[in-house]
């Protein structure tokens, strides 16, 4: 189970919880970056879910907080839809596949997953250590700012790290049930337009740079 990989307690001295909250969040960012290689078609999608999930759940207990999966869903929603981004769980997961998983994931996917999680584990961590005295302007620039600083340092060796990798396995296996239920329809696949545009929309809220803009543009055009 992804919670007792986390290993997280309420026991924690009050003074060593912050340390604690960032240090388990940074634990589900390299394990969803990770989750980008995974030899497991669209494991990023199935398992980014349980990971996120887990890592709230756990960012509570460290601060004493009484939090199961229903409640840090609940969570992880408000703040998705607070910084407006809609882009939780599998949808955040699927946004980062469509436009730049295929072929070619390392470019831009893991430091995509990992930012993006750490960044929803700082608005938790800050949710749970104020009892949930955090406004929406609040998580916007928390989101924001811990998003620009996660990208910047990320390490892809770490990624790669057997306990990264661990973890991510964990979570994909968690997930295999849900993945397991009859399929949707599948849609139509983005005409390269489309994904110009979807790929744009990222560059203007700051998920990517603009030399991976540009990369992936690069790849996007080659690909017509």
């Amino acid at each position: 189970m992804i919670s007792d990989m986390l290993g997280s307690s309420g026991a924690i001295d009050p003074d060593d919880r912050a340390d604690a909250a960032r240090s388990l969040s940074e634990k589900c960012g390299y394990a969803a970056a990770a989750l980008t290689v995974l030899p497991i078609p669209l494991s990023e999608v199935i398992a980014v879910v349980p990971l996120h999930v887990g890592m709230v759940v756990g960012i509570g207990n460290i601060y004493g907080a009484e939090v199961n999966r229903e409640s840090a869903q609940e969570l992880l929603l408000k703040i998705g839809t607070t910084v407006g981004l809609s882009l939780f769980g599998t949808k955040l997961a699927t946004t980062a596949a469509k436009i730049i998983l295929p072929g070619w994931g390392g470019i831009v996917a893991a430091p995509f997953m990992y930012a993006s999680t750490i960044s929803l584990g700082t608005i938790a961590r800050m949710y749970y250590e104020r009892a949930g005295d955090l406004s929406e302007a609040e998580m916007k620039a928390l989101y924001k700012e811990a998003f620009s600083r996660a990208k910047t340092g990320f390490d892809p060796a770490k990624a790669r790290a057997d306990d990264a990798k661990d973890l991510a396995n964990a979570a994909a296996g968690e997930a295999e049930p849900a993945a397991e239920a009859p399929e949707a329809p599948a849609e139509p696949a983005e005409d390269p337009v489309a994904r110009l545009e979807r790929l744009k929309g990222l560059l203007d809220k700051g998920l990517i740079d603009q030399s991976e803009y540009d990369e992936v543009k690069r790849r996007i055009l080659e690909g017509i």
